[in-house]
C-alpha cells in the first residue's frame, strides 16, 4: 500500500496545513485497502432480487464502522425499501453541524468478463484498487471513516476543540436506482439532515492531481418505450416480410432522436449553450472515454467542446434495450422490443418539461406498432454558489493539500438530493466533490479508484473540518 509512518501529532490545531493533513491520511492507506475491500464485497445493488443480503450487509457494515468511528448511527428503512445510514455526534453551543454524505449501493457490474479481475473482491493493479463501487461511492464511504478516524486523533493527542463540531452521516442505500427513497425521508424528517454544510462525496476532480469542486450538474428525465406488433414471435421464414418486426420498428424510432451528426434532433431540446469552466479538450475526453481509433468525439467536426454537450446541452442515450438476444437467436420475428431512453437535462432546463417534449416527438413519430411510454423518475439539474465562506474554505483546503489552485468542474451526472437539501435548508451551503477522476471508469468494467486520489481528498475534508472549528473558536 505504500503506508507512510504516522507523522508527530500536533497538539494544536494551528499545527496542522495541508502537509500534515496528507501525512495523516496517507498513514491509513491500510485501513483505507482493507475497509474498501470488505465494503467492494458486498452485491449492494439496490432492488435486484437475490441481493437483498448484500445489501443488508452493506447496511450494516456502515452502522458498525461509523458507529466505531464515533458517530452513533442508525439504520433507517426508507420508502423504495433501502436502507439509509444516518446518525449525528451533537455540536457544542455555537459550533456548527457539517454533513459528510456518501452511498454504499452501487451499478451491477454488467458482463463480468469485460472485467480484468473480479468486481466484487478488490485488486491492486498498476497502483490502483480495482473493484465495483471503489470510486462511486463506496471509495467516499470509506474515505469519510478515515477523516473521522484521524480527526480522532487529533482531539487526543489535544486539538480539544475539534470535538465541538457537530458531525452528521448521510450514506444511503439506493442512490443508483433514483434515490427517492431518501428524498421521500427528507421530507418527512428533515430534523435528520439539518446542518450548516453539506459536504457530498460523490464527484471528483477533472484530472488526478487538479483539485476541484463541481459546481454544475445536469438532471435526468428517462422513459422506457416499449412496442408490440404481433401477439408472439413467429418463424421468420413464414412470417418474416409482412409480419411487423418489433425491434426494426424500434430502431426507426430510436433513430429519430438524433441529427445526422450525432446532435439531438428533439424540438425544444436541441440547445446551443456553452460551457464557460474547465474542462477536457477534444483529445483529452477521448482518451477518457476510450473512444476507439476511426471513432470521431461528436461536436469535434464543428468544434464543439465535450463539455458544452456533456453538460450544457440535452443528451440522449439508450441505456438498455430488450428483445431477442443474439446468443439466444432464433429465426422468429420480434414481436416486442424495448428501450430505456436516458435524457439528461442541463442547468436552465425543466426535467418535467423536457420529458413531456422528449415523449411528445416520440408519439409525432410513432411506428407501424403499439406503443406503451412509462415516465421515469426525474431528477432536477443543479447550480453550485460558490461565494460562501464554507466552499471558499474547502476551496483553500484542497489547494493547500494538492499545492496548486483549485478549479470548478461540471458533471453530465444526476444527483438528485442536491436540490432536496438545499430546498429544505435554503441557508446551508453544499460542496460537491470526490475521488472520481476520469479514469475511474465509474458505472463501467474495471471501475477503479488512484489511492492518492482517496488520500488527498480525505486529507482536504480533514483540513476544512480543522479550519472550521478555527474558525468558531
Amino acid at each position: 500500500m505504500n503506508e507512510k509512518e504516522p507523522p508527530q501529532l500536533p497538539s494544536t490545531t494551528h499545527e496542522i496545513n495541508g502537509h500534515v493533513a496528507n501525512a495523516l491520511l496517507n498513514s491509513q492507506l491500510d485501513f483505507l485497502w482493507e475497509a474498501l475491500k470488505e465494503l467492494v464485497a458486498f452485491q449492494s445493488v439496490h432492488s435486484t432480487p437475490g441481493l437483498e443480503e448484500h445489501n443488508s450487509g452493506a447496511a450494516a457494515w456502515c452502522v458498525e464502522q461509523f458507529t466505531h468511528a464515533g458517530i452513533p448511527v442508525e439504520s433507517i428503512t426508507t420508502s423504495d425499501g433501502s436502507e439509509a445510514i444516518i446518525g449525528l455526534k451533537k455540536p457544542a453551543e455555537g459550533y456548527p453541524t457539517l454533513l459528510l454524505y456518501s452511498h454504499f449501493d452501487v451499478q451491477p457490474a454488467g458482463d463480468v468478463d469485460e472485467w480484468t479481475s473480479d468486481p466484487w473482491t478488490l485488486t491492486e493493479r498498476d497502483g490502483r484498487w480495482y473493484g465495483r463501487g471503489a470510486a462511486d461511492c463506496k471509495g467516499h464511504v470509506v474515505m469519510h471513516l478515515a477523516v473521522l478516524r484521524a480527526l480522532r486523533q487529533l482531539i487526543d493527542a489535544g486539538c480539544s476543540e475539534l470535538d465541538n463540531l457537530g458531525i452528521r452521516i448521510v450514506v444511503e442505500g439506493s442512490e443508483e436506482r433514483g434515490g427517492y427513497g431518501l428524498e421521500d425521508l427528507l421530507h418527512e424528517r428533515p430534523e435528520l439532515f439539518q446542518a450548516d454544510t453539506f459536504l457530498i462525496a460523490d464527484s471528483g476532480n477533472d484530472e488526478i492531481g487538479v483539485p476541484s469542486i463541481c459546481t454544475a450538474l445536469r438532471g435526468s428525465a428517462p422513459i422506457t418505450v416499449t412496442l408490440k406488433t404481433i401477439a408472439q414471435p413467429m418463424h421468420s421464414g413464414q412470417y418474416g416480410g409482412a409480419a411487423p418486426d418489433a425491434l426494426l420498428e424500434l430502431i426507426k424510432l430510436l433513430s429519430t432522436l438524433h441529427d445526422e451528426q450525432g446532435y439531438v434532433a428533439v424540438e425544444g431540446l436541441n440547445t446551443a449553450a456553452t460551457w464557460d469552466g474547465i474542462g477536457p479538450s477534444t483529445g483529452t475526453f477521448a482518451k477518457n472515454a476510450g473512444v476507439l481509433e476511426g471513432v470521431k468525439v461528436i461536436g469535434a467536426n464543428d468544434d464543439i467542446a465535450p463539455n458544452d454537450l456533456t453538460v450544457m446541452r440535452p443528451s440522449i442515450t439508450i441505456t438498455g434495450l430488450d428483445s431477442l438476444s443474439v446468443a439466444d437467436a432464433i429465426n422468429a420475428v420480434p414481436g416486442t422490443a424495448s428501450a430505456v431512453v436516458s435524457l439528461r437535462v442541463p442547468p436552465g432546463m425543466d426535467p418535467q418539461e423536457c420529458q413531456d417534449l422528449l415523449i411528445a416527438h416520440m408519439e409525432k413519430n410513432k411506428p407501424n406498432a403499439q406503443m406503451e411510454i412509462h415516465r421515469e423518475a426525474l431528477a432536477k439539474p443543479f447550480s453550485a454558489d460558490t461565494s460562501g465562506p464554507a466552499l471558499q474554505r474547502l476551496a483553500s483546503a484542497l489547494s493547500d493539500v494538492y499545492g496548486r489552485e483549485t478549479v470548478e468542474v461540471a458533471s453530465g451526472g444526476s444527483i438528485p438530493l442536491t436540490n432536496e437539501l438545499l430546498s429544505a435548508y435554503p441557508d446551508a451551503e453544499l460542496a460537491l466533490y470526490g475521488i472520481e477522476e476520469p479514469l475511474c471508469r465509474i458505472h463501467s468494467a474495471d471501475e477503479s479508484v488512484h489511492p492518492e486520489e482517496l488520500s488527498h481528498i480525505g486529507a482536504a475534508e480533514l483540513l476544512f473540518l480543522v479550519r472550521t472549528a478555527q474558525e468558531h473558536t
